[in-house]
């Protein structure tokens, strides 16, 4: 059990990196672009005419990749609120078992949308499908929300498996549901 949690460990954590930094240069260097359009359009009268396509798409290439991240800090698709309270009276065993259940029902969902999402990346591919400019193709958009969803459900099911591994260990007894919201 040891090897998997370090072997789990290990992956997550260069899944966060790598998309991470990602997400974060993409966006970064789309805030940079826009900016940038706004001085054309509003000073030299002048703009890209795919560009603000290019904002749009790679904000939202930059958002789908880094879903996977929130998963990893288990801050995507989860019912906290509801944890906490259930924390607070001391159902901690309910508690446990709400974990396997949100990690297995994330998973079912992001990997449903990952096994049919392939279709729609082969069709908007094939059909040269492109923005509203007609300058960007949208098939790596569609491949991005596809990676974004896949690698989520593998760390749902990674999160699944140590949800059952520390519940068979009894750590739902002692540990506490971290507060994920400021009130």
């Amino acid at each position: 059990m040891s090897d998997f949690l370090r072997i789990s460990t290990k992956i997550k954590s260069v899944v966060e990196y790598v998309l991470g930094r990602l997400s974060s240069i993409t966006m970064i260097v789309m805030v940079l672009f826009a900016l940038a359009e706004i001085i054309r359009r509003y000073i030299f009268g002048v703009v890209f005419e795919w560009g603000q396509d290019a904002v749009i798409y790679a904000m939202v290439f930059s958002v789908s990749l880094f879903i996977c991240v929130t998963q990893i800090n288990r801050n995507h698709l989860v019912m906290s609120a509801f944890l906490q309270l259930l924390d607070a009276k001391g159902f901690y065993r309910t508690v446990g078992a709400s974990k396997i259940f949100v990690s297995v029902i994330i998973f079912i969902f992001c990997f449903s949308i990952s096994v049919t999402g392939w279709s729609t990346v082969e069709y908007s591919y094939e059909m040269e499908e492109k923005t509203q400019s007609l300058w960007i193709p949208l098939w790596p958009f569609h491949f991005a929300l596809l990676v974004g969803f896949s690698l989520m459900a593998l760390v749902a099911f990674l999160q699944t498996i140590e949800d059952i591994i520390s519940y068979k260990k009894g750590e739902h007894f002692t540990s506490r549901v971290e507060v994920a919201t400021d009130v």
